[in-house]
């Protein structure tokens, strides 16, 4: 799975303005940003993913079935 989002960057005027009123540098503030950013495609590809497998399932129950020794 390919997740894509737009990194901020450790110049960005936002991401400087943020550091100075946290008092943290400016890579530690970017980083965090861009986990979020990550986390929350992240998050939203799975859910469509889970969408997709539980229509799946739902349309065809016989896939959680297990077969018989034997067959």
């Amino acid at each position: 799975m390919k997740v894509t989002f737009t990194k901020v960057e450790v110049t960005d005027p936002a991401v400087v303005a943020l550091a100075k009123a946290s008092g943290r540098t400016a890579t530690e503030v970017a980083s965090a940003v861009n986990g979020q950013r990550y986390r929350r495609e992240y998050n939203k590809l799975k859910q469509q993913e889970m969408k997709v497998l539980r229509g799946l399932l739902k349309a065809h129950p016989e896939l959680l079935s297990t077969p018989k020794e034997g067959k």
